[in-house]
């Protein structure tokens, strides 16, 4: 189905043209206060439609929140469908292998995936829905970023001081501690308010950052490379690359803001509907996603064929 933005009548309030059956989509200035959150998206927006079915038939048009939800829906599927292939079919299994929480651990990971995915694209569908159930989506979105935060630090934990007990206890501890403060952060109504966009941003950059500890702890453990190879240091460094340089475009705004007339309000923004903040934002998760995924399969094996052997 095609769309178009048309400048509004003073009584207009439908979605779509009766006599051309064309979706019709609005102007930030159109929309209630509840829904404006980006005032440098111009255009491309769903107003209420108090319809979870509506909110469903706009996964099949396009519209400024199309890329949000389809980036991170499909990937959503591929990840945990693709896990439990590799830990059934593709895994090596070593003769020093400790047990089935080797490969429940692949499965923490990828269950935490697949769930961050499918909250945020069920967040970006339904978020056009009423005030209430897009307060509610938000929180599963944040919800579901402090899981999957949680889980692939402890995921690298696992494996990286699996010969440390205390080490091993302590940062699974720590991370779980830091994930339930976040959790009751985001539970707060003023938490998703676009006056928050900064700090909810500084809040998961250093959650996630807090993985460091760890590293260091390692260091002194273990030295410089064997603690570079144990946690697989540099797939983290790439995943933390993707990670923070998306919440700080996110943040930021930025390319939408870049393109903004703010005395234009009828003329579409160049990035409203493809490339802005959001969507990089979205991107760039799944590539962390996957560069965590490199390392913690480089940790598996790194422990198999040198820490455990060289303990016998």
């Amino acid at each position: 189905m095609t769309i178009r933005h048309r400048k509004p009548n003073k009584d207009d309030t439908s979605e779509e043209d009766g006599v051309s059956g064309i979706r019709r989509l609005f102007y930030f200035h159109e929309l209630d206060a509840w829904q404006q959150d980006n005032h440098f998206i111009k255009s491309g927006y769903l107003k209420e439609t108090s319809s979870f079915k509506e909110c469903l038939n706009s996964l099949l048009y396009l519209h400024n929140e199309t890329v949000n939800i389809h980036s991170h829906l499909l990937p959503s599927a591929l990840v945990m469908g693709g896990i439990l292939y590799y830990v059934n079919y593709q895994l090596r299994i070593y003769e020093n292998y400790l047990g089935v929480w080797e490969k429940l651990n692949f499965i923490q990971f990828g269950t935490a995936a697949t769930l961050c995915l499918f909250m945020s694209a069920t967040f970006h569908c339904i978020k056009c829905h009423s005030h209430k159930v897009c307060k509610f989506g938000n929180q599963l979105d944040y919800f579901g970023i402090v899981i999957l935060i949680t889980c692939s630090l402890i995921s690298i934990i696992l494996f990286a001081f699996y010969d440390e007990p205390f080490s091993k206890y302590l940062y699974s501890g720590l991370f779980l501690s830091l994930g339930s403060v976040c959790t009751v952060l985001t539970l707060k109504p003023k938490f998703a308010t676009s006056e928050y966009r900064s700090f909810r941003a500084t809040m998961f950059i250093i959650f996630g950052l807090s993985g460091i500890f760890p590293i260091i702890s390692a260091i002194s453990l273990y030295g410089f490379e064997n603690a570079v190879q144990r946690s697989s240091a540099g797939w983290l460094v790439f995943e933390g690359f993707f990670y923070i340089s998306g919440a700080v475009l996110y943040a930021c705004r930025f390319p939408e803001r870049l393109t903004h007339n703010e005395e234009d309000i009828f003329t579409p923004g160049l990035f409203d509907i493809f490339g802005h903040s959001h969507q990089i934002f979205h991107v760039f998760v799944v590539i962390a996603v996957y560069c965590h995924w490199r390392a913690l399969t480089a940790c598996y094996h790194y422990l198999h064929n040198y820490v455990l052997t060289n303990a016998l």
